[in-house]
C-alpha cells in the first residue's frame, strides 16, 4: 500500500508539473507582433507592408516560447528591401518590431552592369542601368571604392553631407562622388573624398576622415556664400591647415 501511496504521489506531482509547464507555455508563448514601418511612400501601401509583414513573423513565431524568439527570427522573415530597426518583447505574449525601408543611394560599376547600394553601403542588387528602383532616378556613381568597406565608409560620410544642417540632399543634388586613397606615406599627401554636384562645381574633402563633420559644415557654409553663377563650375577646397583650423576655400578654375 505504502508503495502505491508513493506511486500516486508521483504521478499526481508529475501531471502537477506538467500542467504547470503547459500552462506557462501557453502564457508566455508568442501570440501579437506590432509592426511599425518606416517608408518613404504615403498610402495605403504602407498598410499592406506592415501587415504582410506581421503575418510572415508571425507564421515563424507564432506559438514559440517568447524568450525562444531572437531578432535573427524576426530578420529571416523579412524581404531584401526592409531591415529591423528595433525589436522590443512585451510579456507574456506580444512581439513589438520597427521596419525601415532599405532605399537605394549608390551605384558602382560593374563591368556592363551596376551594382547598387541602400544608404547604409549594403549591396541590394544588380541592375542594367542606373535607375533607381523606387523612383527611377540616377543613383549616386561610386569611383574608387576598392571593397564593401569603402562603400560603407563613404555612406557614413555622406549621412553627414545630407543632413538638415548640411547640405540636405544627396541624389537630387550629387551625380558622382570620387574616393581618393594614398598610396604613399607623404605626409602631405591624404585620403579624400569629391562630391561632383550636379549644377556644375565639385566639393574635395581633404583627409575625410578626420574632422568629417567640421570639414562638411565648412565646406556647405562656403558653398551658401557663393554667386549663382559660380556653382556652375570650380571646386571648393576643404582642408585643415598648419594651426589645425579646417578651412573651406574656392578655385574657380578648378
Amino acid at each position: 500500500m505504502k508503495h502505491l501511496r508513493k506511486i500516486s504521489a508521483l504521478v499526481i506531482a508529475l501531471i502537477m508539473v506538467a500542467s504547470i509547464a503547459i500552462g506557462i507555455g501557453v502564457i508566455f508563448s508568442v501570440r501579437n507582433i506590432n509592426v511599425a514601418l518606416q517608408s518613404y511612400a504615403d498610402g495605403d501601401g504602407n498598410g499592406n507592408v506592415r501587415e504582410a509583414v506581421k503575418q510572415e513573423v508571425l507564421s515563424s513565431c507564432k506559438g514559440r516560447m517568447i524568450s525562444a524568439v531572437s531578432e535573427v527570427d524576426v530578420i529571416n522573415c523579412l524581404g531584401e528591401g526592409y531591415t529591423l530597426e528595433s525589436f522590443e518583447k512585451v510579456l507574456p505574449c506580444t512581439i513589438n518590431i520597427t521596419v525601415r525601408q532599405r532605399r537605394e543611394a549608390f551605384a558602382v560599376v560593374s563591368g556592363e552592369a551596376y551594382l547598387m547600394y541602400d544608404e547604409t553601403g549594403l549591396l541590394m542588387r544588380t541592375a542594367e542601368t542606373n535607375e533607381n528602383a523606387f523612383d527611377l532616378s540616377p543613383n549616386v556613381i561610386l569611383e574608387g571604392t576598392e571593397n564593401d568597406e569603402d562603400i560603407k565608409t563613404v555612406a557614413e560620410v555622406c549621412e553627414i553631407f545630407k543632413s538638415s544642417t548640411n547640405f540636405s540632399s544627396l541624389r537630387s543634388l550629387v551625380d558622382k562622388i570620387v574616393l581618393y586613397k594614398s598610396r604613399t606615406s607623404v605626409i602631405v599627401e591624404k585620403d579624400r573624398l569629391t562630391f561632383y554636384l550636379r549644377c556644375g562645381i565639385s566639393v574635395e574633402i581633404n583627409d575625410f576622415s578626420q574632422q568629417t563633420a567640421e570639414k562638411i559644415a565648412k565646406s556647405h557654409k562656403r558653398f551658401k556664400e557663393l554667386a549663382g553663377e559660380q556653382i556652375l563650375s570650380g571646386r571648393i577646397y576643404t582642408f585643415t591647415n598648419a594651426d589645425g583650423e579646417v578651412v573651406a576655400t574656392y578655385n574657380p578654375n578648378a
